[in-house]
């Protein structure tokens, strides 16, 4: 178990600080990073040090390119535009086994904004590799192909690479490319359908790990310093979510971020408690496993990223940044309709996260962990339904519509 934790304030230097996070138990922890703290040998050898000393593992987050623009350090020569930690990082940690390797913080969403302009009218360059004039099947092969180049560029120095997922789909290309797999539990979305559509994509590409992380954020709001109110996430749902995280039998988990956990003096608050008691309750309970928990039925369908866009102002309905037609529209309506049959009516029938604030239906209804959907798994259009399973299967790929060779 870990935590999301920057040192923008120099927060290692306070006692107090460790103190806390010796106390919640962790085993790693996630730090965003700065291209100025990473270029600069003493700034990152503080990290790593206060790392060494509590025998924590850890990774980079190299979130901060989502949200600055023109920043030389993430332009590519490709076009692409994203934070790749430096060489020089990775020869000078490579034999540091408690270094576990890099977080891409909501790529999937990044590389579908490509060609729109964030809140300030500047254009979003592409995350990955430009799409826009590929139709959706070709964006998910090519998104793949550079997530396989860039796991390959981590693996010459041993390193994981993480992708943390903020969406109910998307994350099949990603593991097709070998990256290891984090989705989101709670922020906007239901805890048991990121689990089924994720572990889905991990047993099908055989992923040798499966991540989550638990996020306090919920739309606008955040327990800064461990104050909520109504309408924000609970400490109660957040137990309930690490809970569900450790039954479900997820490899790692690790919340979002610490600044809920601890308040403005680094004590705990009360989600910094519950994370106590958390590890607590693990004493006397037993770890799930998602590779051999039972599985009812096989779900196949295009990961087309849909959830509801047609209820978004700010993210366009473009899979992998296709600006094509999608030729899947017509089958994703077909699953939400079952994932509303399935959840006897908890999931709207058409669109499955809060992300959809323009339905009314997800506007006025309050956050909700649990959908309470039967242990399914999600496959992509280019699976096999295992042949020696007794599970049913549904399809939900369009007769009319056929991959082209360079699928397989």
């Amino acid at each position: 178990m870990g935590v999301d934790a920057d040192n923008w304030d120099g927060q290692i230097n306070d006692p107090r600080f460790e103190q806390s996070l010796r106390k919640m138990g962790l085993d790693f922890i996630s730090w965003h990073i700065l291209p100025n703290e990473e270029s600069d040998p003493k700034r990152l050898d503080a990290i790593v040090q206060f790392c060494r000393r509590n025998h924590w593992a850890y990774l980079f987050n190299t979130e901060i390119a989502n949200y600055e623009r023109a920043v030389p350090a993430f332009e590519h020569p490709d076009g692409t535009y994203r934070y790749d930690l430096a060489i020089n990082t990775l020869k000078s940690l490579k034999d540091d086994p408690l270094f576990l390797g890099v977080v891409y913080d909501e790529a999937e969403l990044m590389q579908s904004l490509q060609g729109e302009r964030d809140q300030k009218g500047r254009e979003i360059k592409p995350y990955f590799v430009d799409t826009r004039n590929l139709s959706p099947q070709e964006a998910f092969l090519e998104v793949s192909r550079k997530v396989g180049e860039l796991v390959s560029r981590y693996q010459m120095y041993g390193k994981r690479v993480v992708f943390e997922m903020v969406f109910p789909d998307y994350p099949f290309a990603f593991a097709r490319g070998g990256g290891l797999l984090a989705p989101k539990l709670m922020k906007e979305n239901y805890n048991d359908l990121m689990y089924n559509v994720y572990r889905g994509a991990a047993l099908e590409y055989h992923s040798p790990e499966l991540w989550t992380c638990v996020d306090l954020w919920f739309l606008d709001r955040f327990p800064s310093n461990g104050k909520y109110s109504s309408g924000f996430h609970t400490p109660t749902e957040l137990l309930d979510s690490l809970k569900y995280a450790y039954s479900a039998g997820f490899d790692y988990v690790y919340i979002e971020q610490y600044k809920g956990l601890l308040d403005q003096n680094f004590q705990l608050t009360e989600f910094g408690q519950k994370v106590v008691e958390f590890r607590s309750w693990t004493r006397d309970h037993s770890a799930g496993d998602w590779r051999d928990a039972p599985i009812k039925f096989y779900v196949k369908r295009f990961p087309d990223g849909y959830w509801g866009q047609v209820y978004s102002t700010f993210i366009p309905d473009h899979p992998y940044g296709s600006w094509k037609k999608n030729p899947f529209a017509a089958s994703d309506g077909l699953w939400l309709k079952k994932l509303n049959e399935l959840s006897n009516g908890q999931i709207p029938p058409d669109a499955d996260t809060w992300n959809a604030q323009g339905s009314r239906i997800f506007r006025d209804k309050p956050y909700q962990a649990f959908a309470g959907l039967p242990a399914f798994v999600v496959f992509d259009h280019l699976a096999e339904i295992p042949k020696n399973s007794k599970a049913a299967a549904l399809d939900f790929v369009p007769k009319s519509i056929t991959t082209n060779g360079n699928d397989n």
